[in-house]
């Protein structure tokens, strides 16, 4: 007796449904990309660009008067740090030092990394406990914005969701849209 699959439990799927679904998914989620990505991004570039600014917090109007905060957009902030930025002349250096294998040992490179020092005067990347400049490694003064991104508060984020639930309302049935029914489904207000 062989095996046979229980696919009498499963209704067959139809191919073109699937992808008309996805077609149509992808479209809005374009289309709203092509709305929401200038205002994320607008906002990111206000807060970047705004000297002195860190964060900026969203609140929601309330029919009853007052705001309920929404989230905080918060920008990351790149650290200072020291990057080998010419290979060949660090990988001498670390020869001469005797710091290498076939590569820089990756502890010497850390621990010296770790401790330079950056001279602003001459523009030279300095090792404190020898006084040497070290060829190959600039110095990256960090303060660059690497992100801006949400932390949203609850409460907030749960009554925005409310008030956008239209939105559902005008996608809840794609995911069963066939091409039967195409024109009905995505009618306004159904």
């Amino acid at each position: 007796m062989s095996a046979q699959p229980d696919d009498q439990d499963t209704p067959a799927v139809d191919h073109g449904d699937l992808a008309l679904r996805a077609a149509v998914a992808y479209r809005v989620k374009q289309r709203i990309g092509e709305i929401c990505d200038p205002l994320i991004a607008a906002n990111a570039d206000n807060i970047r660009d705004t000297k002195g600014l860190r964060s900026t917090r969203a609140e929601m109007p309330l029919s009853a008067g007052g705001t309920l905060a929404v989230g905080t957009f918060t920008r990351s902030v790149s650290k200072p740090k020291f990057v080998v930025a010419d290979r060949e002349a660090f990988l001498g250096y670390a020869d001469e030092k005797g710091e290498t294998e076939y590569v820089v040992r990756p502890a010497f490179e850390k621990g010296l990394l770790g401790r330079l020092k950056y001279d602003p005067k001459s523009g030279d990347v300095v090792d404190p406990t020898s006084g040497e400049v070290i060829p190959g490694v600039t110095y990256e003064p960090g303060g660059d914005t690497l992100s801006v991104s949400p932390k949203w508060d609850t409460d907030g984020i749960a009554a925005l969701d409310d008030r956008l639930g239209f939105l559902d309302m005008a996608l809840e049935k794609l995911p069963t849209l066939t091409s039967a029914d195409f024109y009905t489904a995505l009618e306004a207000g159904k």
